[in-house]
This record gives C-alpha cells, structure tokens and sequence, in this order.
C-alpha cells in the first residue's frame, strides 16, 4: 500500500479513541482511526455515565442516542445484597448506591445535579455504547480501518511515522501524521515502546473471573431492577451485574492461580456456578464469555511524549468501579482535540499541548484518589470535583489577584466548567453549556457592548473564531435580569472566557478602558497566537 499522510492518527477504537475522533471532527480535523478488532466491543461491561460525560456528548449531538442504548439499564438502581437471587425477598432487600449512600441520599444527589446540569448521568453497557459512537464517526465521514494493527512507529521534529498492518491480508503501510493519539487500552503499544514509568495507586493482587452469560432472570428482577448484586452464596460468592435486565448478565467472581497464572474455568463449570449464584439448578444458562482478569490501578507519569499522547487507559486505570476509566477516557478526548485543532489550525502555539498532560493527569489522579477514600472522608468540595473536573495550568488564567477557588460551586471561576442557565436562543431553549464545543465564546452580562465590540477586534487580529454573547432579558441569549449575576456572581460589564471544551479561561468583573487590548493580552496568554 501506498504510504498516506494526516494530521493525527488515532490507534484504537473504544470509547476513548471513537470521542476522540469525534471531537477532531468536531473542529474539522481530519484524522485516521485504525483498530485491531474487526469491530466494537463483544464482552459487556456496564458504565456509569456521569453527568459530565452526558455534557460532553451532548455537546456531540449524541445525548439522546447515547440514552436510547442505555435504555435496557434505565430501571436500575443500587446494589442489593442476597444469598442468591432466587431465594432473596427482592421487595425487603436493602438497596444502596454503589459508593455505601442510601439511596435516598443518591436521589437527592441527582437531583441537586439537575440543578446545576442540562443533563443527567446514566448506565449503559459498553458493548451497547461503542456502537452508538462507532455509527457517528462514519456517518460523520470519519476514516475509520478496522482490523489494522499499529507494529511500530518513530516521530521526529515534525512528525510521526507509524507502521500498521492490514489483519486481513498482511499488507503493511506507513501512515505519516503530525500527531499520534495512543487510545490503544492498558497494554498500550505507545506506552510500552516510550518505556514511560506508571505510578500504581493500588496493589490488589485478588484475581475476578468473569463470566459473560444469556439467562432468562426477567421474573426474579421485574420492579425491582438493580446495577449490582452481591452473592453471598458459599458456593458461588461474587457480583452479578446487570447488562440488559432481562437475559444478559455478568457474572463476576474470585478467580484461581494454577501454576501461579490466572486461569478460565471451562464452560461446564461456569454454567454450574452461575447456577448456584442464581440459586436455580436447572436453569438455562448459555456462557457467552470468559474473561479472567486482575484488578490494577495505574497512572502514567507522562500523558505527552513529543508528538505522542497517551488517552484514556492508555494513560490511566481505575478501578472499575461505576465506569470511571470510561468516563475519563471520553473526557481525555474533549481536552485534546481542541488543543490539537488549535495548534494544527494555526492559531496557538504547540505549548498549548503540554496543559493536556497537566490537566488530565491532575483529573485522573485525583479520580483514583477518591476510589480509594472512605465516604465518610468526601465531601461536596471533592465529589463535584470527582464529578465535573477543575483545571489548573497556562491553559487557564487563575483568578483575580487576592481571591480563594472555591470548588463547592460551578460559578464561573477559572478552570471550572461554565455555569448552566437555561435561556432562550433563536427561538430555542438551550443551556449556555449548549454554545460550547466548537470554539472559544465569551460571555457577558447586558453591559456587552464593549466586550462584544472587542471580541471582534480580537477575532479580525488573531483569525481566532470567537463568539460572543450576552446573558439577559435584552440578550443574545434571553434570560431573567438575574441570571447572570446569580450564575456567575458577576457585575454586569463582567466577561467569562470560556475554552471550546466548556470550561472557564478567564474571568473578569472590572474590565480595563481599552477592552480590547485586555482581551488580546488574555488570548496571548493562553498559548493563542495574536498576531499583530
């Protein structure tokens, strides 16, 4: 094959590599996609959406795509504990939330998110997700090549240089592209070959076994649907997790060592133990996987090397737990693309791409940190970081000298996602976070004559794309008279600059004489090339 060239190839297909993909789409980045597999995901995996992730697609147009796959699960809720399933009186059994909350504690959690969110999170399997991503990359002309394997690849100063081979025929090419995104999972070819160290939060040397199985449980769950059980069964202890409420589900359980390797029982026997954990001894069970498998928490010690950037598990690894290497991963893409897009587009310089190591390692770090917290320990100040994300690097200009981030709220304050107001746009509801995604906005309150006028000059100098709107009865974006200064704890003249992946740049509540120049040099700043 003929070598080709682009911009940033993509090495992996997940759910990590897919959003990827269609944020680079989403700024008009062309890019190649390559995946090993002949298609998505087969093994299921449920993934607890949060809602910071629903924003995020949401952003993509994909929201209401993503929530039609997660139907199956839409009725579930909690973890139940039973001897087993059979045998458990599923109208006494107590219900909590899978951090140890009752789970009037998590209804009151979701509603408080509701208050400062357009959306809402949700559960979907990962097998069901994929597909959902998969769809809109090629319908949205993505070049996608499945069963093509990354060998090896070389970068230099101006570039990366892989090799990939066709599975199918063994052909090999070389793929020449500006930028390498190693969203290639926990055995990452990239972070091998860069012999990048990885820092390891948790050392669980406990082996799970997984077993993927068809089994109509529809009756036994009926009204009372959940997202995990544990059985207590002596003979058949682990977790049952839900895939479809109906007649997919996962069973996991301790694992055995046989010559100190971690190995898969046969069928026979995970049909037999499946049994057992349901409490059933002549139910139908068709095995449809075996997965052993170890639990590992690991964060790499470098997201960027040159011109090759780890994402997703690639880059860290949680404990699986409700889903948060997934929700990271998708979120790892959003904070790359545009950056990538920004530079590869000419109007930032290639500083800006080091604020994706320090942002999102921060994140994961502290994701990891807080699965290994007691709940007594959280508090709202952490959870609302866990949930939606702060940032602090030369990506984002700290705030007015004198004052305290306070992490409780999402107000405005830099490195926070923009505050959530509902307003009236072109005839539409809307959220302000729904303004967000393709380039930089700025958001004023009414007194915007001024900003406006220097967002324009600031566009016309620097080819920057830079929106800008105000909030208020006389708005843009219509709203109360309150709005603005209530979401923001803003005067009227004050401005928000807010980053295509929603978040807050800037803030300023006494804005300059010559507000032009004052947003030129926030731009400069920002690793924005202003040209002069």
């Amino acid at each position: 094959m003929a070598d080709v060239s682009v911009p940033v190839l993509i090495v992996g297909a997940g759910p990590t590599g897919l959003s990827t993909a269609l944020f680079l789409a989403q700024q008009q980045v062309p890019y190649i996609l390559i995946e090993r597999h002949p298609g998505t995901a087969i093994h299921p995996r449920p993934v607890g959406l949060g809602a910071r992730t629903m924003e995020v697609l949401r952003t993509l147009g994909l929201e209401e795509s993503v929530r039609k796959a997660a139907e199956p699960l839409s009725r579930s809720r909690g973890e139940i504990f039973v001897e087993t399933l059979a045998s458990a009186d599923m109208a006494q059994v107590k219900r909590l939330n899978l951090d140890g909350k009752d789970i009037e504690t998590f209804d009151q959690m979701k509603e408080a998110e509701q208050a400062i969110s357009p959306t809402t999170g949700c559960l979907c399997n990962q097998a069901a997700l994929e597909p959902v991503l998969f769809e809109a990359v090629r319908e949205r002309g993505g070049d996608l090549r499945l069963q093509t394997e990354l060998l090896s690849f070389e970068q230099d100063e101006t570039g990366v240089t892989a090799l990939v081979v066709d599975r199918k025929t063994g052909m090999q090419q070389r793929i020449r592209a500006d930028y390498l995104v190693a969203a290639d999972g926990a055995n990452s070819l990239a972070l091998r070959t860069l012999a990048i160290p990885a820092k390891s939060f948790t050392l669980s040397r406990m082996q799970t076994l997984a077993i993927d199985f068809r089994a109509d449980l529809s009756e036994l769950v009926r009204s009372y649907e959940f997202i995990l059980c544990t059985i207590e069964a002596p003979e058949a202890p682990g977790l049952l997790m839900a895939i479809n409420n109906s007649d997919r589900w996962l069973f996991q359980m301790p694992g055995y060592l046989e010559n100190g390797e971690l190995k898969a029982s046969s069928v026979e026997r995970c049909q037999e133990l499946v049994r057992k954990a349901i409490g059933i001894p002549d139910l139908a069970v068709e095995i449809m996987g075996i997965l052993p498998w170890e639990p590992q928490e690991r964060l790499a010690e470098r997201y960027q090397v040159g011109r090759v950037f780890l994402a997703g598990d690639a880059a860290h690894i949680i404990l699986p737990t409700g889903g948060v290497g997934a929700n990271l991963g998708i979120q790892d893409g959003q904070n790359l693309a545009w950056k990538l897009a920004a530079v590869l587009q000419g109007y930032a310089d290639s500083t800006l791409l080091s604020t994706y190591e320090t942002e999102r390692r921060h994140v994961a770090g502290f994701a990891a940190e807080q699965e290994e917290i007691t709940d007594r320990e959280k508090t709202t100040d952490n959870e609302l970081q866990a949930r939606f994300g702060f940032y602090a690097s030369s990506a984002v200009l700290s705030g007015e000298e004198g004052s305290t981030p306070d992490y409780t709220e999402l107000r405005g304050q830099p490195g926070s996602r923009v505050p959530h107001v509902w307003v009236e746009y072109q005839g539409r509801r809307i959220s302000t976070l729904d303004i967000t995604g393709h380039h930089f906005v700025l958001l004023t309150g009414l007194d915007r004559e001024g900003w406006h006028k220097a967002a324009k000059e600031c566009a016309a100098h620097s080819g920057i794309e830079l929106a800008a709107y105000s909030i208020g009865p006389e708005g843009e974006l219509v709203a109360s008279e309150e709005s603005w200064q209530q979401a923001t704890g803003l005067p009227e003249h004050g401005m928000l600059l807010v980053r295509p992946d929603g978040f807050v740049a800037a803030r300023v509540s006494v804005p300059d004489e010559d507000r032009g120049r004052q947003l030129m040099g926030m731009l400069s700043a920002l690793h924005l090339c202003v040209r002069v």
